[in-house]
């Protein structure tokens, strides 16, 4: 089984590399998965501009890095998205990379991993993304992770900076939360 972990900032010195390679440290606890970093950085994708959305387009053409990006998406049999919030919100660069999809990703679960500098930690991005997933076809899991004071409590490495209880309950949250991904991911299998 395949699963992205798709990096949804592309900001230079994001904050997102941290959460990324801290999801990353703990996928490494599970089992049944492969999982691979789709960071939106690598797919430096126009601004959505086809004349007719994805699924009324039989004759599309996509650019060489949208091209990979729905690749990289159809091939996966579930995601992780990784997003901070801007102005309330997810990142253009993700609204934008989903609105490319058409069938790709229909069908398949993700799981939303928001996160700030704050004591929101990205939810209302976490909100906005959920709803854009589903649109794209996509079951998003029940259960999100709003990661607050992302800064101080992830080094940079990704590697836990604080020794509190939320830091523990984080540390348990994020295996559990990509094994119940991996479950979803084999109930919706068409196999």
């Amino acid at each position: 089984m395949r699963i992205e972990v798709v990096l949804g900032s592309t900001r230079p010195g994001r904050l997102g590399d941290r959460v990324c390679r801290f999801v990353m440290g703990k996928a490494s606890l599970v089992e049944g998965a492969e999982f691979t970093v789709l960071d939106l950085a690598d797919h430096p994708m126009p601004f959505f501009d086809e004349p007719l959305p994805p699924l009324a387009n039989d004759d599309r053409r996509p650019s060489a890095p949208v091209r990979a990006w729905l690749e990289a998406m159809a091939a996966a049999d579930a995601y992780v998205f990784v997003t901070p919030e801007y102005n309330h919100a997810p990142p253009a660069a993700l609204k934008n990379a989903l609105d490319f999809l058409a069938t790709e990703a229909s069908g398949k679960p993700a799981w939303i991993v928001s996160y700030s500098t704050t004591a929101h930690g990205g939810a209302l991005a976490g909100q906005s993304l959920r709803l854009s997933l589903g649109k794209a076809g996509m079951f998003p899991l029940p259960r999100s992770l709003a990661l607050a004071h992302a800064d101080r409590l992830l080094g940079p490495t990704g590697e836990l900076a604080e020794h509190s209880d939320w830091a523990r309950r984080v540390a348990e949250f994020v295996p559990a939360s990509l094994r119940d991904l991996v479950g979803y991911s084999r109930a919706l299998s068409p196999s």
